[in-house]
């Protein structure tokens, strides 16, 4: 029973699954990312940024789209949190201003990963214009002078949104840990962990930016973090489900 006197509801299997799956997909294609994985690129250096990203476009853009998904999928499972908390509860209404805050991030990230599917596709070009200029095929150069000149705009665009989607996704950790804790839908340290990544996340990044070497280093080490932590829990609320039935 809650504080509030309500019993603890169950997450339905749809939002079970879309927390755990919506978070294994994050991981992966934000890993296979040709800019990230075990020595992501410096943001700051565009120009290696673009032409290493523009050298797999295609791939690029489906792993950009692959990353959209596992953050729709997320936001889903993180809405049947909400569903699942005691009505009427504590837990409840801070639940839901986490839910309502990754409702508002899955927005803005919707934008930086369209953006980012612009630059792919942009530095795609600027990579086969340079390597036609190298050939020697006439206005190549300018070609791909005016293409690197668009991608360079949208790579600063990238990472100026990339860093208020970080922040509002993890300033909705916050209260998200604190209902969780409180909830009964699970172990309460879940969510005592969850509320301490939430706030290490907007101080390392406030400290160190987004667009930073050093600061897409640690995002890329506490979104893991972050996942992982949202798959074991939705592993074991899983179990507790499969428990109960058999009790």
């Amino acid at each position: 029973m809650s504080m509030a006197g309500t019993s603890v509801g169950k997450m339905t299997p749809v939002a079970k699954w879309s927390l755990i799956i919506g978070s294994i997909l994050v991981v992966v294609f934000n890993f296979l990312f040709p800019t990230n994985g075990a020595s992501p690129i410096n943001p700051e250096d565009s120009a290696t940024y673009i032409a290493t990203v523009g050298a797999d476009a295609d791939l690029a853009q489906i792993y950009l789209v692959g990353i959209l998904l596992g953050v729709i999928l997320f936001t889903r499972g993180i809405i049947g949190l909400w569903m699942a908390s005691p009505e009427g509860s504590v837990a409840r209404r801070r639940l839901g201003i986490g839910m309502l805050g990754f409702v508002a991030a899955l927005s803005t990230w919707a934008v930086v990963l369209g953006l980012s599917l612009a630059e792919a596709s942009v530095a795609g070009d600027v990579v086969d214009a340079t390597k036609a200029a190298g050939a020697g095929v006439a206005g190549m150069a300018e070609k791909a002078a005016s293409a690197g000149l668009i991608a360079t705009t949208l790579h600063a665009a990238v990472y100026g949104m990339f860093q208020t989607a970080t922040y509002i996704a993890y300033i909705s950790l916050i209260p998200l840990g604190g209902g969780l804790a409180l909830s009964g839908i699970v172990r309460k340290e879940f969510g005592w962990l969850i509320m301490a990544i939430g706030v290490l996340v907007v101080v390392l990044t406030s400290i160190f930016p987004i667009k930073t070497e050093e600061g897409i280093m640690l995002f890329g080490i506490f979104s893991v973090i972050t996942h992982v932590t949202f798959i074991v829990l939705g592993l074991q609320i899983m179990r507790q489900d499969m428990n109960s039935s058999s009790s």
